[in-house]
């Protein structure tokens, strides 16, 4: 097989992977294929903008707090609001977004549009290893910053808690994706005893949230 062919391969079969498991639980009411890839090619894009921002935001590193806040402001807030600002454009006018499952959706749609894009440059540049590790560390880390993007989003558009789920459509994902981060640039010797309880915690907490959304009644 040919190298570069061979590394698209490993970079986008995660995200294959997960939009079948996300698509699997869509039982009352297909989203419209033209939404979703609608949704995908503007989480593809929005990398443009994040990559822009965050070469121009730069933080200090001197300690942990100074590293904590890069994780927090120059990378997850940038890169949580992108996605949710593309998600929130193409679902401007969208009639079919009628139930909260519908907010996960079509957030990890946008967010694996984005990760599929990061992931193939970290895989031309650092190879099959990095690759292989990626498809169960970052891209689904991605996906699950949506589902709390998109749980948040779907009980917003519901009407349901007032102002909390606006705010947290985005302080959610950003918060969960920054201790991601946080983790890994600190570079802990004891880094690894935090970050794969960390991981297992937030992908299981994720499958939960989907599994109890999926299941609610469509909006009134």
């Amino acid at each position: 097989m040919f190298p570069l062919l061979e590394d698209f391969i490993i970079a986008v079969t995660p995200t294959i992977v997960l939009l079948i498991f996300i698509g699997r639980h869509d039982v009352n009411e297909k989203e419209p294929k033209s939404l979703l890839f609608k949704l995908f090619m503007l989480g593809v894009f929005s990398v443009i903008p994040a990559v822009i921002l965050e070469v121009i935001v730069e933080f200090p590193t001197y300690d942990y707090m100074d590293i904590f806040l890069y994780a927090f402001f120059g990378v997850a807030l940038i890169e949580e609001g992108v996605k949710l600002f593309a998600a929130k454009f193409a679902l401007k006018r969208e009639s079919s977004f009628d139930e909260v499952f519908d907010g996960v959706i079509y957030c990890v749609y946008v967010s694996l549009g984005f990760a599929t894009v990061e992931n193939i440059l970290y895989v031309l540049q650092y190879g099959t290893s990095t690759g292989l590790l990626r498809a169960v560390t970052a891209v689904p880390a991605h996906a699950v910053f949506a589902v709390s993007m998109g749980y948040f989003m779907g009980l917003s558009k519901a009407g349901k808690g007032g102002v909390v789920p606006k705010v947290l459509t985005l302080l959610a994902p950003t918060v969960i994706h920054a201790i991601y981060d946080f983790i890994l640039f600190a570079n802990f010797e004891w880094s690894l005893i935090i970050f794969v309880p960390y991981v297992m915690w937030i992908y299981s907490s994720a499958v939960r949230l989907i599994k109890e959304t999926y299941d609610l009644e469509p909006f009134e």
